[in-house]
């Protein structure tokens, strides 16, 4: 009976904290790194992430608007990539992340794929109650893989804010999740100032 009572302990237990747990960046995507003609590498966690804060101009509104969104985060990290020839990652690497992100607290809420240019951008989110606590955009193209995740709470309006900042990459300022995709990555090919 004891037995019973613990498996049964075990299996609500366990979807908790997977819940908990914060996305990594797999080891093997890591060793990109070492093939990369460019990288971006950009890791702040906690202290790090306040101390970065404080390098934003307050008096700047863009970079007040970072601030304020950066003040509720936990975590920051972008890798990027860019390859001098294609095939020096492949689907398997991008996949060990990918799995992170199929525990029922985190969802896709785009996923653009263009198979001419074998481009494929996906927007993740991560929910706890009301509140979105998690954000990633994994941007992959032949010669080029970009991973984006933040941990923490973040209001999605205000999420833009950040593009530029901290090695993430600018996105354009639509009203839908297609416009605000980079131009070369909407579905529509256009770029939001048209």
């Amino acid at each position: 009976m004891n037995q019973i009572i613990a498996g049964l302990a075990l299996t609500l237990l366990f979807p908790a904290i997977g819940l908990a747990q914060e996305v990594r960046i797999p080891e093997r995507i890591e060793k990109l790194a070492a093939g990369a003609a460019e990288t971006v590498n950009v890791t702040l966690d906690g202290p790090m992430l306040r101390l970065a804060g404080q390098f934003l101009n307050s008096n700047n509104a863009d970079e007040q608007k970072a601030k304020n969104v950066v003040s509720k985060l936990k975590s920051i990290h972008v890798r990027s990539f860019e390859f001098a020839k294609e095939g020096e990652y492949s689907e398997a690497d991008v996949a060990a992340f990918r799995a992170q992100l199929r525990s029922p607290a985190w969802s896709r809420i785009v996923d653009t794929n263009s198979r001419p240019n074998r481009e494929h951008f996906e927007i993740y989110v991560k929910q706890e109650g009301n509140q979105a606590a998690g954000f990633v955009v994994i941007a992959t193209e032949p010669k080029e893989l970009t991973i984006v995740s933040i941990d923490g709470a973040i209001d999605l309006k205000e999420l833009s804010s950040l593009g530029g900042q901290f090695g993430i990459p600018k996105v354009n300022g639509g009203s839908t999740p297609a416009e605000a995709l980079p131009s070369k990555t909407r579905p529509d090919g256009k770029d939001s100032a048209e």
